[in-house]
């Protein structure tokens, strides 16, 4: 063979693509592309949606707080500022008047005299802390605080306790007061007014027993029996009444006696509402029977049993 001589021949390369091999491969570059930036442009509105939203989180904030924060500096400066203005204005300013709210069950005239305050007493000179632990270390007094007033006034504001009954657990100990919750307290019994008497001791707890606590209740909404509250006692589980009326014998549950020698009303254990409001029907439309009975037994369902001096059947 010529050694110059060409060969006519095309070579075969493994690398040359055909035409439609190359517009496939274009099409999948620009489809991954827009891919991309699609892609992209998502990434780029969460994240400009997610600071939009934090903004608007943030100015709901400012609109909350802020104002708050700005009343509670206004507060602030002038609690701050209320000493301040008191010790300067009234240091040497003498008292004058010593005015009391609240009191009900002790006298205003009491109440002032428990500060121990005297007119002429500098007003910045006064303890408010002092008086409020003065006042409520009396028994009657639940609360208490001052103020100081520019007219040279003292304003005492009290929060006296709420007394419901007298409680005595025996014939010869103290009688305390009751309040609505149960719980006694050693205040001056005439400052109650006329309250019922409770007598007998609780259980295990040192407060009155919650069906005790729903017979006074109820005995407040009966105008027969609230006419004279004094004139009731309670007697807690325990009494003893016979059929005559005298309190031995039997357990009875709670009895309520109706004046010194009135009769005395078996109520038992449980329905005791129910019981108190049949009492007081008796009451209002059969006084005279009820009055001349010794023992008013009202643990039936369907009727009261009375009893007079002479026992009777039914």
């Amino acid at each position: 063979m010529n050694p110059r001589q060409s060969d006519t021949k095309p070579r075969r390369n493994g690398s040359s693509k055909s035409p439609t091999h190359d517009s496939a491969a274009r099409e999948k570059r620009a489809r991954d592309h827009l891919a991309r930036k699609r892609r992209q442009e998502r990434t780029r509105l969460e994240r400009e949606r997610g600071r939009e939203e934090a903004a608007a989180r943030n100015a709901r904030m400012r609109g909350v707080v802020g104002p708050i924060l700005f009343f509670g500096a206004i507060v602030l400066g002038v609690a701050s500022a209320q000493p301040i203005t008191q010790h300067l204005l009234m240091r040497d300013m003498p008292l004058e008047t010593i005015a009391v709210q609240g009191a009900d069950a002790l006298s205003p005239e009491e109440i002032a005299s428990q500060t121990g305050l005297r007119a002429g007493d500098p007003l910045g000179g006064i303890d408010p802390a002092a008086i409020r632990e003065t006042l409520t270390a009396r028994p009657w007094v639940a609360s208490a605080r001052t103020l100081r007033l520019p007219n040279r006034t003292l304003v005492v504001s009290v929060v006296e306790r709420e007394a419901i009954a007298r409680w005595q657990e025996t014939s010869s100990a103290d009688q305390e007061l009751i309040e609505p919750d149960g719980s006694r307290f050693a205040g001056a019994i005439n400052a109650g007014g006329p309250l019922p008497l409770v007598q007998g001791a609780a259980d295990t707890s040192p407060i009155l027993p919650p069906e005790a606590l729903e017979i006074l209740g109820e005995l407040s909404r009966h105008a027969s029996l609230a006419a004279d509250p004094s004139a009731l006692t309670l007697y807690l589980p325990g009494v003893r009444a016979s059929a005559e009326g005298a309190l031995v014998g039997s357990q009875t549950g709670y009895v309520l006696q109706i004046g010194e020698s009135g009769p005395r009303a078996l109520l038992g254990r449980r329905l005791l509402t129910q019981r108190v409001a049949r009492l007081a029907a008796l009451l209002d439309h059969e006084e005279t029977t009820v009055s001349s009975a010794r023992l008013i037994d009202l643990r039936y369902a369907d009727r009261a049993v009375l009893r007079t001096e002479e026992p009777t059947s039914g």
